[in-house]
């Protein structure tokens, strides 16, 4: 069973990763920010989800007038390039960060469907597109009453895969346009979880390597943090102190079009909390040195073996390799643990503080023995006798 001594250990531990993932995820978002990968993702599975190699028909859904607002500039198809990231996305090609700057990062659902069923039902098919039919009532400037008959013949002219996907929505909505609309809407949300699916891959891994950066620059070493909250019992209170005023709600992290701007008045309330904490960070400490060779000296002052292989290992556990070696992997733990994020860690230090708030009165106070078969509880003192008043 946990003990308090152990919490305040899980205590320490988490409120350092959470200070960390904090900052690291401060520069992460300014990153995304400066290179467009919410819009790149968008307008990757846009192009994935219309069949679309060339752009053409993501050109024409970008330059609709409703989701043409959304954005500043135009859709430039003629930059789309040779992707090196179909690993991510599954798609061929993307667009250069030039040209997607000011791409937008999100499209609402229902302006997507709109779009698109306004394209097919009264415009024109793109160029170069491979047509079943052509459809009459597609002339530009041409409008004509918008219903199911138009938007099927409309989508002959599409490729091949989205003809399917509109005529079976058509088929399904059995002639109501409304709930053509809404299959549409659910397609893109599909479409849209997949996405979402490429830009968390993507951020977990920059989100590994600025731990990695992080954790080297201001060495941060996991494994010698947690040997100083075992062992200082005024260093793992004060940390405890800091984590239970640091239990506020977490703010919300909105999807904005936007560049990000790092938040240098949240870096620095982050940077002073780590120095108000005292943790053993940083490359200034003086106890580093025993700490680089104390598992190595327990083991050889323990250990009674008379061979050269453990003496072999004793003295190779002093050696700047071992050193090294030792201060890495704690490294690599602080990478790897601000890599699941701070919503993470705010969340689980929640939870470790409402145990602790269980535990710690119950070692204050332990539970009464119990009165079956147990020691029988001392009876109340009787009261003293009172002088007999006939007496007098």
């Amino acid at each position: 069973m946990f003990n308090s001594e152990t919490l305040e250990v899980a205590i320490g531990m988490v409120f350092l990763f959470l200070l960390m993932s904090l900052v690291c995820t401060a520069i992460k978002e300014w990153i995304e920010g400066l290179l467009k990968w919410r819009a790149m993702d968008l307008e990757r599975a846009m192009r994935t989800l219309l069949d679309d190699d060339t752009g053409e028909t993501s050109r024409l859904l970008y330059h609709h007038p409703i989701i043409f607002s959304l954005f500043q500039g135009v859709y430039q198809v003629d930059k789309l390039r040779k992707s090196g990231f179909n690993m991510w996305s599954g798609a061929d090609k993307h667009m250069p960060l030039s040209a997607r700057r000011n791409l937008p990062s999100y499209i609402p659902t229902g302006h997507f469907a709109t779009a698109l069923i306004d394209q097919i039902a009264r415009r024109p098919p793109p160029k170069n597109t491979p047509t079943a039919a052509a459809p009459e009532a597609g002339k530009p400037g041409k409008l004509a009453k918008l219903d199911i008959d138009l938007l099927r013949q409309g989508a002959l002219g599409y490729s091949a895969h989205l003809r399917d996907i509109i005529l079976s929505a058509i088929d399904y909505a059995d002639g109501d346009l409304a709930r053509v609309r809404k299959a549409i809407e659910q397609w893109f949300d599909g479409a849209m979880d997949r996405a979402s699916g490429w830009y968390k891959r993507r951020t977990q891994a920059l989100l590994f390597i600025i731990g990695v950066v992080a954790a080297v620059v201001l060495n941060v070493d996991s494994l010698h943090i947690l040997h100083r909250l075992t062992t200082d019992k005024t260093l793992r209170e004060s940390v405890v102190h800091r984590s239970e005023a640091a239990r506020a709600p977490a703010p919300a992290v909105a999807a904005s079009a936007a560049v990000p701007t790092i938040d240098l008045t949240a870096l620095k309330e982050t940077r002073a909390e780590l120095e108000a904490v005292a943790l053993p960070i940083g490359w200034e400490h003086d106890d580093r040195d025993a700490w680089y060779s104390v598992a190595p000296t327990q083991f050889c002052a323990a250990s009674t073996v008379d061979n050269d292989q453990v003496t072999r290992r004793c003295d190779a556990g002093h050696s700047p390799f071992y050193s090294w070696l030792r201060i890495g992997l704690g490294w690599l733990v602080t990478a790897m643990a601000i890599m699941l994020g701070a919503p993470f860690w705010f969340d689980v230090l929640n939870k470790i503080m409402i145990i602790r708030s269980t535990v710690k009165p119950h070692e204050k106070s332990p539970e009464e023995p119990s009165q079956d078969g147990g020691t029988p509880p001392a009876s109340a003192p009787s009261p003293a006798p009172q002088p007999d008043a006939a007496a007098t």
